[in-house]
């Protein structure tokens, strides 16, 4: 059973949600397995709730309640975690509701992003939050799963090719593009934080070489090549490509580390629970699924992907954004 490492009493960690109809309810689940009470959740009307609520019920056997308001949540639940899920342009009021009120917060990506605000707004409030956070010793980090999936492929990497320096570095995602018309921007920050979360773990101090940057966002993708330097003077070159996909396959994950591809993919244990399969050219490895992971670690008191992790992220892909931005002129 989890015990409450994220304070200094017992008992179960108590975690709320901000939307749970989407991929809330993945996460709730992964938090109930691993241990934690989720006491609630908050949706956005009456009908909306009761919906959710059964569907969590059905999922995982939740027990807790359903609110339509944060504020009341919290000053009714007194969470110590809040899991945030709600669109993104909404992500750094509830944010800065839940630490206001003292819980540690793990927020959906883009961490704070409105496709109609300038760069350096949106990082500065990004900034403000994480202050927040670091002046009240709360825990703050952004849900980038592949953030935990960059450990997996450090061991495996270590494993088949040991001692070898990773200097191409390569990450490609695709989705299904659902009848969405073609908008490159919203592909790249729906998609990008993920490959950008595992160059940020090969190279954690690393520094991007702007004047490299080539960028093509046309239609349902959004690409960006370039290199990053690390403190030792070595260049990671690196290609991130993010895809809607009218087609199949629907669904591609790729990292390349070298050109050695580690292929995610998902897949039933012997006793059905999801994991992550990692496809290699050595055979397949059977993980824990990254966003499980990415739980545990949290709620452990040890995010894969920190505030200053999840700060870089947001400003590497917004920065990008906006260079694909001048290059198509204004509109």
């Amino acid at each position: 059973m989890l015990t409450r490492n994220l304070k200094a009493d017992h008992g179960p960690v108590r975690v709320a949600l901000v939307g749970a109809s989407g991929i809330g309810k993945h996460h709730a689940k992964w938090w109930a397995i691993e241990g934690a009470q989720v006491c609630a959740f908050a949706g956005t009307s009456a009908e909306s709730v009761a919906k959710t609520r059964q569907a969590l019920v059905d999922l995982f056997g939740f027990s807790g309640r359903g609110y339509t308001s944060l504020n009341t949540l919290l000053e009714a639940e007194q969470p110590d975690v809040v899991d945030v899920c709600s669109p993104p342009v909404c992500h750094a009021s509830h944010v800065r509701a839940a630490l206001e009120a003292g819980c540690h917060v793990l927020c959906e990506k883009p961490f704070v992003y409105d496709p109609a605000r300038p760069c350096e707004v949106i990082l500065c409030e990004a900034q403000t939050l994480a202050r927040l956070a670091k002046g009240k010793g709360l825990l703050l980090s952004v849900c980038t799963q592949y953030s935990a999936g960059a450990g997996m492929f450090e061991r495996i990497w270590n494993e088949r090719r040991p001692g070898e320096c990773v200097v191409h570095y390569h990450g490609h995602l695709e989705s299904p593009a659902k009848n969405r018309p073609p908008d490159p921007e919203r592909v790249w920050s729906d998609l990008s934080p993920h490959p950008l979360s595992v160059l940020i773990a090969l190279a954690p101090d690393g520094v991007v070489h702007w004047d490299t940057m080539q960028v093509t966002f046309t239609g349902y993708e959004g690409l960006a090549e370039f290199d990053v330097r690390r403190p030792t003077g070595e260049i990671l070159h690196a290609l991130i490509v993010t895809r809607n996909a009218l087609q199949p396959p629907l669904n591609v994950r790729h990292f390349k580390y070298n050109g050695y591809v580690f292929g995610v993919e998902g897949q039933n244990d012997a006793e059905g629970v999801y994991c992550a399969r990692i496809e290699t050219a050595d055979g397949h490895y059977l993980e824990l699924d990254m966003m499980r992971a990415l739980i545990r670690d949290f709620a452990r008191g040890h995010p894969t992907a920190g505030i200053e992790e999840s700060l870089k992220n947001l400003e590497w892909m917004l920065r990008i954004r906006d260079i694909a931005r001048g290059q198509r002129g204004p509109g």
